[in-house]
C-alpha cells in the first residue's frame, strides 16, 4: 500500500493542563524560508542605515570610536534582531509578520527571552553545516535544531481551532475581568467550540478544570465559560 503524501502544513493537537485540547497549525518550510529572506533584507537595511548614521559621527568622535560603535551595533542587530521581535507581543519578526507566522512554545504560549535566544543562537551553528537546517523538512512539526533545543514551534499567527460540533451560544456574553494568558484564552475558546460534541457530564467535568478562572463549577461553570468565550470572540 502506498504511503499517503505528508501534508506540507500540519495540524498539531496540544493538550493543555486543564484537559482541553487546542490545535496549532505548524508552518511549513517554504513560508518560513520566505520569512527568513525578508528578515535578511530587513537586517541588511538596518545595518546600512546604522552604518550611515555612525559614519556621520566619524568627524566628531574620530574614526576609531565610530568603528567601535558600528561593530557594537552590527553585533546587536545580527544576534538580537530575531530575539527582540519574537519576545514582543506579536511573537514575530518582520518577515514572519509578512507571512502570517509567529513563534510560540510547544504549549502554544509566548516564548521567553531564554527560549528565543537558544533557538536563534543555534541558528549560527546550523549555518556552519548547511545540511542541518534541511532536516526540518523531515520533522512532523518542521522544527529546526534550534526549535527542538528551545522547545519552540513556528505556527500561523491565526491558528485555527478544529471544532467537532459548536456548542450553543449563551444568552449573553460574560466580560472577562482578569488578565488571561494566551493558553487560557485558547482553552476557553476550544471549550466553546468543542463542547457541542460532549455530554453534559463531560462538559461539567472539563468546565471544572477552569473553575480557577470562572469561579464556578458544574452547569454554572459551563455557562460561565461559554459566556466568556462569547465575549472574547466579540473583541477579536
Amino acid at each position: 500500500m502506498a504511503t499517503p503524501a505528508r501534508r506540507i502544513d500540519t495540524l498539531q493537537t496540544i493538550e493543555l493542563a486543564e484537559g482541553i485540547e487546542i490545535h496549532l497549525r505548524a508552518a511549513g518550510p517554504y513560508l518560513r524560508l520566505l520569512a527568513w529572506f525578508i528578515d535578511l533584507l530587513s537586517k541588511g537595511a538596518l545595518i546600512a542605515v546604522y552604518a550611515l548614521l555612525v559614519g556621520m559621527t566619524g568627524p566628531v568622535f574620530g574614526g576609531n570610536v565610530a568603528s567601535g560603535f558600528f561593530l557594537l551595533g552590527y553585533f546587536l542587530i545580527l544576534w538580537f534582531y530575531h530575539v527582540l521581535f519574537e519576545v514582543s507581543k506579536s511573537g514575530a519578526t518582520l518577515g514572519k509578520k509578512a507571512m502570517g507566522l509567529r513563534v510560540v512554545n510547544e504549549a502554544g504560549g509566548p516564548v521567553t527571552m531564554g527560549q528565543s535566544m537558544i533557538r536563534n543562537f543555534i541558528r549560527f551553528f546550523e549555518m556552519i553545516i548547511p545540511i542541518v537546517p534541511l532536516l526540518a523538512f523531515f520533522h512532523p512539526r518542521f522544527q529546526r535544531l534550534g526549535d527542538l533545543a528551545a522547545g519552540t514551534l513556528v505556527v500561523y499567527s491565526r491558528a485555527r481551532l478544529d471544532p467537532m460540533m459548536p456548542g450553543p451560544p449563551p444568552l449573553k456574553s460574560v466580560p472577562v475581568n482578569i488578565t488571561l494568558t494566551r493558553e487560557e484564552e485558547a482553552a476557553i475558546m476550544a471549550f466553546r467550540d468543542r463542547s457541542g460534541g460532549w455530554s453534559e457530564s463531560r462538559q461539567a467535568e472539563l468546565g471544572n478544570h477552569l473553575a480557577s478562572i470562572t469561579g464556578m463549577n458544574d452547569a454554572k461553570g459551563v455557562n460561565q465559560v461559554l459566556g466568556m468565550a462569547n465575549w472574547l470572540e466579540a473583541r477579536r
